[in-house]
């Protein structure tokens, strides 16, 4: 939405304004801004306040590029280029306690806490009657971010909820403002979840259905609402929630693209598929050649390929419409096409989008042992791609589903935490994975692995005397 751009610069000064005092949450907010609960007052500052963290989504270090590839470069379907390229620490698992990133800690947290600045504000606010619904999807918009804030870092640094109910060490559930001496220890994976599901749960009930390009809506919010059911291993929530989401996009704008259109429509500025969609301008970002699409351009950085282990995979029918959006330019040079401008240089970012609704209502109801409603869902995603082919009630299996998300979400940031909350083993096996730095537990793991966490980040861990740090890192 163009609006978020115009907004920048009053909303960068309202991020300074609601900076907090606690270096642990992010080492990166101004060090002289004090926070009050008068720093919003008015509709129009929280809306300035909620574009600033849309601005925020958009960074390289968030879901401009590192979060979005994080997952495929870290599975057996994408791999880095060269050992010493950006992504090659991801791809390799080499990653340590000292040398880790800050980023994938730092960003959600700064998001987290601007959002609990809106929704404190939206706690004390008293809105007109006409002015109910336009609060009511502000506060809606700000639930969702704090809930897709927490689930992004519960992912990285938190084992899939289905190992052990929940139990292992999440990471801080942060609701509001801290003393600069809260040290907030982590909770529980469970207990993440819970505040993830409750948000979202609230945000349902405010969020507008209208599409509004580049801003989240009633149907983003559900989106994350159903993924967060699966990923806990609710799947008769996790069933209702897609399929009822489903229902509410009927005879609306959002809808598959066709099977015709799929090619081209990843070219296009907006499409029907997207609840939500990251909007970038090359007048906007100054540090262009660090995003995801100059990054898996072979004319870019040329860092991230399609691996030879996914290519066999969609080659299996050569038929299929997915092969029209990789560029095949060589030998094990496979070059996914989602992310795509004229200078290759900057793209927009689906985040959220309908084909995952229906692989999300597949895979709850084959759990379910609902194998006909499970093939009806599959089939919706397998036929489009190929209108030749579909899977049988009789053939439906988890395992099929999976192979499904494989090839319809590649490149979207899916595929690690698929394999690992459904315990499957993520094997590197094809011929295009000749690194040398490879090693047996880089080529074959499961979620014993412990590197399939991120480390806490150093600068974390030094200021916060509550935090452990994750198993196999040392302290």
């Amino acid at each position: 939405m163009k609006r978020i751009y115009l907004f920048s610069i009053i909303a960068g000064f309202l991020f300074l304004f609601s900076a907090c005092g606690n270096d642990w949450l992010d080492e990166m907010k101004p060090q002289t801004s004090a926070e009050t609960e008068t720093s919003l007052t008015t509709l129009t500052e929280a809306e300035y306040a909620l574009n600033g963290i849309y601005d925020l989504y958009r960074e390289y270090q968030y879901y401009g590029a590192r979060f979005t590839f994080y997952a495929d470069a870290k599975s057996e379907d994408m791999q880095a280029r060269g050992d010493s390229k950006r992504v090659a620490k991801y791809y390799l698992f080499t990653f340590n306690a000292v040398d880790a990133p800050s980023n994938f800690w730092s960003f959600p947290y700064k998001a987290i806490r601007n959002a609990n600045n809106v929704i404190m504000f939206t706690d004390s606010y008293s809105p007109a009657d006409s002015e109910k619904t336009r609060f009511n999807h502000i506060r809606g918009q700000a639930l969702t971010m704090r809930a897709m804030s927490h689930f992004d870092l519960v992912k990285i640094y938190g084992m899939p909820y289905t190992k052990n109910n929940g139990a292992s060490p999440g990471v801080p559930v942060v609701t509001k403002r801290l003393d600069n001496n809260d040290k907030q220890a982590r909770n529980t994976v469970a207990e993440v979840y819970a505040r993830i599901i409750e948000d979202l749960e609230e945000a349902s009930g405010l969020m507008s259905k209208a599409r509004n390009d580049g801003q989240l809506n009633w149907f983003a919010t559900r989106l994350l609402l159903a993924r967060a059911y699966l990923y806990k291993g609710d799947n008769a929530k996790a069933y209702e929630v897609s399929a009822g989401l489903l229902n509410q996009a009927e005879g609306t704008s959002f809808k598959l693209f066709t099977n015709a259109e799929y090619a081209s429509a990843w070219k296009q500025s907006t499409g029907s598929e997207y609840f939500y969609i990251i909007y970038s301008s090359s007048d906007e970002i100054s540090d262009a050649n660090e995003f995801i699409n100059y990054l898996m351009h072979r004319s870019g950085y040329d860092d991230l390929s399609l691996s030879s282990d996914y290519m066999n995979l969609l080659l299996e029918d050569e038929n299929d419409v997915r092969l029209n959006i990789i560029e095949r330019y060589a030998t094990n040079r496979d070059y996914l096409q989602k992310y795509v401008s004229p200078d290759y240089r900057v793209s927009n970012i689906p985040v959220l989008r309908i084909s995952e609704a229906y692989l999300i209502a597949a895979e709850a109801a084959v759990k379910l042992g609902d194998k006909e409603n499970a093939a009806i869902y599959l089939n919706a995603i397998v036929s489009r791609a190929n209108p030749e082919k579909s899977v049988a009630i009789e053939d439906v299996t988890l395992d099929r589903v999976l192979i499904e998300r494989r090839k319809e979400l590649v490149g979207e940031g899916h595929r690690l935490y698929d394999a690992m909350r459904n315990n499957r083993t993520i094997e590197r096996k094809g011929a295009s994975h000749t690194s040398a730095l490879l090693t047996d537990e880089t080529r074959t793991f499961n979620w014993d692995f412990y590197r399939i966490l991120m480390p806490i980040p150093r600068g974390e861990m030094n200021v916060n005397p509550n935090m452990i740090q994750n198993e196999g890192y040392g302290n």
